[in-house]
């Protein structure tokens, strides 16, 4: 939801309710740092907003990026987004309509699936955004937008 909010530009709930499996695409792009290889391509998420979303908000984007954090991979936003469709269910990752998942009620780090098909319900998601907005980063993020 951190990454989400800050490069992906969503700040409601609604935005986030909105936000699904399919609008989420992983691409690559060749290089254009002097420090990388010739050839060598950097990945990162794109999310294609519904077409809705920017016909209400005209300073909404049609195409927002998070970009592959190699430095730190624990903070990169493609890592996580690829760490946490290998903990979902087969059945939801072509789904149109969720992304955040209510956790199994059973799991163990080693289980192959963490996360139910079930949608998080609107009061736990308002909650985290809570949470994330208090960050001064998304703060800033935000503000730059």
């Amino acid at each position: 939801m951190f990454f989400n909010t800050k490069h992906f530009n969503l700040t409601t709930v609604e935005e986030h309710m909105q936000l699904s499996f399919s609008h989420i695409m992983k691409h690559w792009k060749r290089s254009a740092q002097a420090t990388k290889a010739p050839g060598t391509r950097n990945v990162l998420l794109r999310f294609y907003p519904p077409q809705a979303g920017l016909e209400a908000n005209p300073r909404k984007k049609k195409v927002y990026e998070q970009q592959e954090n190699e430095e730190n991979p624990l903070r990169c936003p493609v890592r996580l987004y690829e760490f946490y469709l290998s903990k979902c269910p087969e059945s939801v990752k072509t789904r149109n309509d969720v992304f955040y998942l209510q956790p199994e009620r059973s799991c163990v780090p080693d289980s192959p699936v963490w996360y139910s098909t079930q949608a998080l319900s609107k009061e736990s998601l308002q909650k985290m955004l809570h949470r994330v907005k208090m960050v001064k980063e998304i703060n800033i993020a935000l503000l730059t937008s």
